[in-house]
């Protein structure tokens, strides 16, 4: 976000115009942006290690006592390799780089000083990304990157906005409220956490830090649940709906679908517009909670509005609203036809089209509602607040229901949906087979691909592959790529492999995915694209290359993609990996198929940022120290700031002034947040 501030980044010694444009990309304008930019992670190099001591994967200081001569050559691919062959008293380990022949002029001749890099132990043991250094350099940053910015270049700039700007930050949290709660000021939280003395420092920082985005942030969605108390709604009548919906419904709902649906039903009763959440794992039946707002919606003359991420997924919902609502259902997306589109927007506005569902062309100029009365978000993190706000514009105060498959920890919850109401869907619809999740080693890839290669020929199946990257890195040589697992497999095995990722045009993949959908292919190779928008109920194969490299809640929500139909599915989880932690956590997925469970693990050990996207999600550019922050911090802070708002003291007037500021645009659009 840019600052408010006149001061450009530009002011910095070492940034020009094209530096600043880099920067920019990264959403950083001026000095106090980049005071606000937080590390994503930290390297500990606060000590040395001893070479024997180091295991696969570890960030490590060792001392150098030995070193070899340097060498230098190019690799079949065609990248330029150094090496050098540094020891200590305990063994020896190979420092790696590629592609950086000036590297040589900065390798020593003698021993002295300290090494840091990663260690790789898969391929003998080597040093990645390493770098020498007189002294330790103790708890080192690692920010966020865009390609040509490097982590030196991004440390520089932050040390001097620190140096030059830090003193023209203002204090929010009164002395009294640091004291009550054992808080840093914001001026030594900032500059501690961009560079900590020690870890114990670095923990107050970031605590400090995240109290203060929570207060903030619940500060403003107080504000909007006190002011949506003061709108007035539509009073749905819905005697008798759910009945009627019942028998249009394929398929007997849950005790948690027919809970939420009352408290739906009590909702659209009221007379103040309903504003809830409604989030649950992959395959919960969130959908049909969905339909029966719209049901309601319909009963009582009122159009309704489901807005999808992807046009599969808007496709997918238009044939069940197509059960429910027959002529009256309509599908908006941006490849229609131009006679299409008019024939629909002209339904819209009429009122003829009653139940509608689409992509965010919903929220372009032209699409004019007759009666709107309900509005729904599918996948809600997919959507910025904007998005949201815009189409809740296009109606006075209609009902709003947002539909989450990622599951949150319920006192997270309450801290980032503060103005919402929140359902939670638990279980699954009846006949759902739990998916079987196993972890394979490297030496079992391609017995494990035969079997599915087998599967797919006996049983008719389909299979999901996804791959952490688009293309490769002889860097990081160990991760395959979604390119090079889709050569692999289309070069040897005898069943029909398709690839589809980021990167190509949008039109190119959703043919790729449809395709899929249509049984056209056997097996989809991807990125993270899948994620979200395919439902294929023949796919019961699910396979995840270097499945370290993901979070366990990413992991949770790849693997719902399977398991769809009646037939039983499996999740394979690659990985190469030797690191005791990582291979910790992927066997946690592979005994437990509880999102809440698997959510509340992330929040163990990766914190909340795992689990939500924090800056879609309108959390601060301080919302990385979340990360770090104990849920019992955020609560506290959370009744920290409604105490706050009620007092409405002089004291606390700069905490209020700066969530008015900073979310100023959300404040406006109070209809979705």
């Amino acid at each position: 976000m840019q600052s408010e501030t006149t001061t450009q980044l530009t002011s910095l010694k070492g940034i020009g115009p094209g530096r600043a444009k880099l920067f920019a990309r990264l959403g950083l304008f001026s000095p106090e942006d980049l005071l606000g930019f937080l590390p994503r992670a930290y390297l500990d190099y606060s000590r040395a290690v001893k070479i024997a001591d180091t295991e696969d994967g570890d960030t490590a200081a060792i001392r150098v006592d030995f070193i070899g001569p340097s060498k230098i050559f190019r690799s079949k691919s065609g990248l330029t390799v150094v090496s050098v062959s540094i020891g200590d008293d305990t063994g020896n380990i190979t420092a790696v780089w590629f592609n950086q022949p000036y590297i040589l002029r900065n390798i020593p001749k003698q021993p002295g000083g300290y090494i840091v890099g990663t260690v790789d132990r898969q391929s003998g043991i080597r040093l990645l990304g390493a770098s020498f250094v007189k002294e330790l350099p103790g708890i080192t940053p690692v920010y966020p990157l865009v390609k040509g910015l490097n982590q030196n270049t991004v440390r520089a700039a932050v040390r001097q906005a620190l140096d030059e700007h830090l003193d023209g930050i203002k204090e929010t949290i009164s002395e009294e409220l640091r004291g009550e709660y054992g808080l840093l000021s914001i001026k030594n939280a900032i500059a501690a956490v961009h560079s900590p003395k020690n870890t114990e420092e670095l923990a107050a920082a970031r605590r400090t830090l995240a109290f203060e985005d929570a207060a903030v942030l619940t500060i403003v969605l107080e504000k909007l649940r006190r002011d949506r108390k003061n709108e007035q709604g539509i009073a749905f009548e819905t005697r008798g709906a759910l009945d009627e919906f019942l028998k249009l419904l394929p398929f007997e709902p849950t005790e948690a679908q027919y809970s939420v649906m009352n408290e739906i039903a009590l909702d659209m009763q009221g007379d103040k517009p309903m504003s809830r959440l409604i989030q649950g794992d992959v395959g919960s039946g969130k959908t049909a909670l969905a339909l029966y707002a719209m049901f309601v919606a319909a009963k009582n003359g009122r159009q309704s509005v489901l807005m999808a991420p992807t046009e599969i997924l808007a496709e997918q919902h238009y044939v069940s609203l197509k059960r429910f609502f027959g002529e009256r259902a309509a599908l908006l997306t941006g490849h229609m036809s131009a006679k299409e589109r008019r024939e629909t927007l002209e339904g819209i506005a009429s009122g003829r089209l009653i139940a509608i569902t689409g992509t965010h062309a919903l929220i372009q100029n032209g699409v004019e509602f007759s009666d709107l009365g309900v509005v729904i978000t599918d996948e809600q993190h997919r959507f910025g607040v904007g998005q949201r706000a815009a189409i809740g514009k296009k109606a006075v105060c209609p009902d709003t229901l947002i539909m989450s498959a990622t599951p949150i920890p319920r006192t997270l919850s309450l801290i980032l949906y503060g103005d919402l109401d929140i359902s939670t869907v638990r279980g699954m619809p009846p006949g759902r087979k739990p998916v079987i999740t196993k972890l394979v080693p490297e030496s079992k890839r391609v017995d494990m691909y035969r079997y599915i290669e087998k599967q797919i020929k006996e049983n008719r199946t389909q299979a999901y592959v996804v791959c952490p990257m688009i293309e490769e890195s002889e860097e990081l040589e160990r991760v395959r790529s979604a390119e090079k697992v889709y050569r692999e497999l289309e070069q040897n095995l005898g069943v029909r492999v398709a690839l589809v990722h980021g990167k190509q045009k949008p039109a190119e993949k959703e043919a790729a995915m449809l395709a899929f959908r249509n049984g056209e292919t056997d097996i989809l190779v991807s990125t993270t694209v899948i994620e979200v928008g395919v439902d294929v109920a023949n796919a019961c194969t699910m396979v995840i290359e270097s499945a370290e490299r993901f979070g366990l809640a990413q992991l949770h929500q790849l693997r719902g993609r399977v398991g769809r139909g009646d037939k039983q599915s499996s999740c394979y989880l690659l990985t190469t990996s030797a690191s005791k932690s990582a291979l910790s956590r992927l066997k946690f997925l592979t005994e437990t198929s509880d999102g809440f469970k698997i959510a509340e693990k992330d929040l163990e050990t990766r914190g909340p940022g795992e689990l939500i996207g924090m800056r879609q999600h309108g959390i601060s550019e301080f919302g990385a120290a979340a990360l770090a922050a104990d849920i019992e911090t955020l609560k506290q802070a959370r009744d920290c700031a409604r105490v706050i708002l009620d007092r409405n003291g002089a004291e606390n007037a700069a905490l209020i002034e700066k969530a008015m500021t900073k979310y100023a645009r959300a404040l406006e659009n109070v209809v979705i947040n």
